[in-house]
């Protein structure tokens, strides 16, 4: 049997929701192949391991990783963490051969990984890019000289090391048009493959609660600045004043900030509640309180919630030249698109749903089995 080995820095465990998709693609992958799947988590050394456990079927280990605090000068320890690592693999009788595929996430600390493995093993390596920011260059240490330091170390081992990984995965064509810009020589490698959804958990549930007259609006992102739900909230004030009362906004979501989204909702007696958290399992009972979902978030990759949501049968409003349009039909994107920030418009889209039953329907080749399916299909020809 050939092993499938999937290598990332978050993967969700017991007490952590952080990486629900990585979840969901892993148990389509095992679903709908013969591999022997495992997942080893690339830990910091310095955060509490999980250790080994298993999740939902899949088999997850973890591997403590010696770096720096801040995401300070990575790949500074590798020759050291690569001879632990084999160390590791030997250790927990993980075997590895030309035949294996193995699959990162995110570049940092995958790439290196990824680099290890082909070298030492002449194995088939994926590299997966989740979002704009390919190279992380937004996390991590913030003193500016040492940041400037560091990007060029990113920048410089991506253009060296990328172009030894098998495939890259981009989950839009934006990512992808980024990918290029980086490392041109990478067009051929790139395989587009957008978050699917898994239609056991985000589903029409039929007898779903009546909304009491209310118009319910959901956005569930953390509360960072380039989330931007202030844009929302300022365009349902805009409706407010033209007579529309029963607007109510659910947000899920936590960060920096929450606390100004607060005090404007209530500044300004926007009807608004504000949720921490939900678990993934519980989120399809949120998404079916809704009549519309919004995110207009500024810098997003693809977008898991938009299509969660419209699993559950709720239409979506996104913004412009994201990941998320190349999912929506070319004559609904007047409908379902704005340009970031521009919350008259926003208004403008929200009372268009709002006044009209806009039906968008659930395309069933974005359902993760088939995404994945098509996924494997691609690497393994």
């Amino acid at each position: 049997m050939i092993n499938y080995i999937i290598i990332t820095p978050f993967f969700p465990s017991s007490n952590s929701f952080r990486g629900t998709y990585l979840l969901d693609q892993a148990k389509a992958i095992k679903s709908n192949s013969t591999y022997n799947l495992l997942v080893i988590i690339l830990s910091p050394f310095y955060n509490k391991s999980h250790g080994d456990y298993i999740i939902e079927g899949i088999h997850c280990k973890t591997f403590k990783v010696i770096d720096l605090p801040s995401f300070i000068f990575p790949s500074i320890f590798n020759k050291i963490n690569f001879k632990r690592f084999s160390k590791f693999l030997d250790n927990n009788n993980i075997i590895v051969n030309s035949k294996s595929i193995i699959h990162g996430h995110i570049n940092y600390p995958s790439l290196y990984f990824l680099n290890f493995f082909s070298r030492k093993f002449s194995c088939k390596t994926i590299l997966q890019h989740h979002g704009l920011d390919i190279l992380q260059k937004e996390t991590g240490v913030s003193i500016p000289f040492l940041k400037r330091i560091q990007n060029k170390l990113i920048l410089s081992n991506f253009k060296n090391i990328s172009g030894k990984i098998t495939f890259h995965i981009a989950v839009s064509s934006v990512v992808k048009a980024n990918l290029v810009k980086l490392n041109s020589k990478l067009i051929n490698k790139i395989l587009i493959c957008i978050n699917g959804v898994d239609n056991k958990k985000f589903y029409v549930n039929h007898s779903k609660k009546m909304n009491d007259g209310k118009f319910i609006i959901g956005c569930v992102a953390n509360f960072w600045q380039l989330k931007d739900q202030m844009t929302l909230l300022k365009s349902v004030n805009v409706l407010k004043t033209y007579g529309l009362n029963n607007l109510h906004i659910k947000f899920v979501g936590t960060g920096k900030t929450r606390n100004k989204c607060i005090e404007y909702a209530i500044g300004n007696n926007i009807d608004c509640e504000f949720i921490d958290e939900i678990e993934h399992s519980e989120l399809f009972k949120f998404y079916n309180q809704l009549d519309l979902f919004v995110l207009p978030s500024i810098n997003e990759a693809f977008g898991c919630v938009y299509l969660e949501a419209m699993a559950c049968g709720v239409p979506f409003i996104g913004v412009k030249n994201q990941g998320i349009e190349d999912v929506i039909k070319n004559d609904l994107k007047k409908n379902q698109l704005f340009e970031a920030g521009r919350f008259i418009d926003l208004s403008r889209l929200i009372y268009n749903f709002y006044s009209n039953e806009i039906k968008i329907e659930f395309n069933e080749k974005f359902k993760i089995d088939n995404t994945v399916k098509n996924l494997l299909n691609q690497i393994t020809k």
